[in-house]
């Protein structure tokens, strides 16, 4: 990707009166309450990137306040200040901006090439898919096929043809062979034509459907089949093809196709997961389901946008974290990414997640409303906000804040370590979150051998403890094959024990032990009305010290 979105600029559509972000190249996390234009956003970066493939007609009805499609908004008037959504988008390597417009009387995006592939490249997902999951009754077909044509097929890409899935779709979607009534010769290819069709869609669909069946299973059991009790098998497949028939009209049929997901569990089929999983358990396979999807049709562009909006609802605070990891991870670095939530906890979360060097990132929340306006308010941290008031010289300030970092990461980091969140009403002083999490760390470890073995071994040689190789295992003619698969396995989980997984706990709790030593005098606010003032050295020792906390605790 060697092209940014530098800049979003929205008005008169939908939520937004007059709207503008500044991106500058960087990911955005954006937390809005109901109602202040979240998904107006969403929406506003989905139609700019389809407008590229419209005709004119298609795009200006949006922004004709006199149209029955328009989406504009209520509370403007269009003769003062017209619809209109542009970005601007940089390339990375020339340094150059162009915006790209669309309204009513412009059209800047028709037949663009950086858009239209950036259209094909970039995926939207919204909470509706994630919801469909869990939207069956017991009794009902766990039947995919609405979920896919609005929410896959758009994205997908050609199967070696000239025409996308979507396309192909479309020229059958009608379910009418015939619309002008030809008769004899004319009526008859008519048909035939239209029956082609179907079937050159059923062969595609197929194709697609296994494909995206193949890699949901890796994503699955790549991301979320730890803690299974037994191995979960994903049967993502077309069990009833779309198919046509008749030469007339009182004859013809069309059927459209059904795409289910069945899962295998220790030999079990079960054709309804929805009786049998919980509604977390149902997230986890959509996310495999609509990441597989993009995985699958991976399309290059200089442009790739991956837009999701309030997607994790559903999923308990250990799978959303878990998640977070997956965004942030190689799976999708290719993509500059638009994150939209109405959840303020799991707004902090991923921004913790992301950690102190969040350069690439900005944080946003959207204050007003469709009547008002709707405006963007860039969100600092507790940690930012304690440089701001050590750099204006406002030491009880920044301590107070270094104490909420304090909290939080600590907090953050004991939801983690036991996937339980704090009950309402319960209270818990920053001395327990922090005694509570170095407990945790001391409780993964086995100290004596740690002791014994591995602290006294410094930091250059520590990867010398395990052999590098597995040549006496495999020279040994005494083992069988199984036998030396196992001792590599279990070497290898030895060696990552001795060079990495130790150190790093070690390492977090000596900056646990750094924090409850300094906590009294900088993280109390107590202290500070006593006689002995803070020092800006404290607080900016004690600022270093938080945010190596963070960094190592939530990493």
């Amino acid at each position: 990707m060697k092209s940014r979105v530098q800049r979003i600029e929205i008005q008169n559509f939908k939520a937004f009166r007059k709207f503008s972000l500044n991106l500058e190249g960087r990911h955005l996390l954006l937390y809005g309450p109901n109602g202040s234009g979240k998904s107006s956003l969403y929406w506003a970066l989905y139609t700019f990137l389809q407008s590229a493939e419209k005709d004119t007609p298609d795009v200006s009805k949006y922004f004709d306040p006199a149209g029955n499609q328009k989406l504009l908004n209520l509370h403007e008037d269009s003769a003062i200040l017209p619809g209109r959504i542009a970005l601007t988008i940089r390339d990375s390597l020339t340094k150059i901006d162009t915006t790209y417009p669309i309204s009513k009387d412009v059209h800047g995006t028709h037949n663009q090439p950086p858009i239209l592939k950036g259209n094909l490249a970039s995926d939207f997902v919204t909470y509706r898919f994630f919801f469909g999951f869990s939207n069956f009754k017991n009794s009902e077909r766990f039947d995919l096929w609405s979920l896919f044509e609005t929410e896959i097929l758009p994205f997908c890409l050609s199967r070696g043809g000239t025409s996308t899935p979507l396309q192909q779709w479309k020229q059958v979607k009608s379910e009418v062979a015939n619309p002008g009534g030809s008769r004899g010769p004319g009526g008859a290819d008519a048909y035939a034509s239209f029956k082609a069709a179907t079937e050159r869609f059923a062969t595609t669909l197929k194709t697609l459907v296994d494909e995206i069946g193949i890699e949901a299973q890796k994503f699955y059991d790549t991301h979320f089949s730890e803690g299974d009790p037994a191995p979960v098998k994903l049967a993502f497949g077309v069990t009833r093809p779309p198919s046509f028939s008749g030469t007339d009209r009182p004859s013809s049929v069309f059927r459209k196709p059904i795409v289910e997901l069945h899962i295998e569990i220790a030999g079990n089929v079960i054709k309804r997961p929805q009786s049998f999983l919980n509604e977390a358990k149902l997230t986890q396979l959509a996310l495999s389901v609509r990441f597989a999807a993009s995985l699958v049709n991976l399309h290059d562009s200089d442009i790739k946008l991956l837009v999701l909006d309030d997607l994790l609802v559903s999923l308990d605070m250990s799978n959303r974290m878990k998640f977070v990891e997956i965004l942030l991870g190689e799976t999708f670095v290719k993509y500059q990414k638009i994150i939209l939530t109405h959840d303020r906890g799991f707004f902090e979360e991923f921004r913790r997640m992301i950690g102190t060097t969040h350069t690439d990132w900005c944080f946003q929340t959207l204050q007003g409303n469709s009547r008002n306006g709707v405006d963007p308010k860039e969100e600092k941290d507790a940690l930012e906000k304690a440089t701001d008031y050590l750099n204006g010289h406002d030491l009880e300030a920044a301590a107070l804040q270094l104490r909420k970092a304090a909290e939080d990461t600590a907090q953050s980091y004991l939801k983690m370590a036991t996937g339980k969140a704090t009950k309402p009403g319960e209270f818990h002083s920053l001395s327990q979150k922090l005694d509570k999490a170095k407990n945790i760390l001391l409780s993964q470890l086995p100290l004596q051998l740690f002791k014994d073995v591995c602290s006294k071994v410094p930091k250059g040689h520590r990867d010398k403890l395990v052999r590098m190789n597995d040549d006496d295992i495999d020279a040994d003619a005494v083992l069988t094959a199984d036998e030396k698969t196992l001792l590599k396995q279990q070497r290898e989980k030895l060696k990552q024990f001795m060079t990495k997984d130790a150190w790093k706990a070690l390492e977090a709790i000596d900056v646990l032990d750094a924090v409850i030593q300094m906590k009294d005098r900088v993280l109390n606010p107590a202290a500070h009305w006593a006689e002995t003032p803070l020092y800006d050295a404290e607080v900016k020792k004690a600022l270093t010290l938080i945010a190596r906390l963070e960094a190592t605790l939530l990493k």
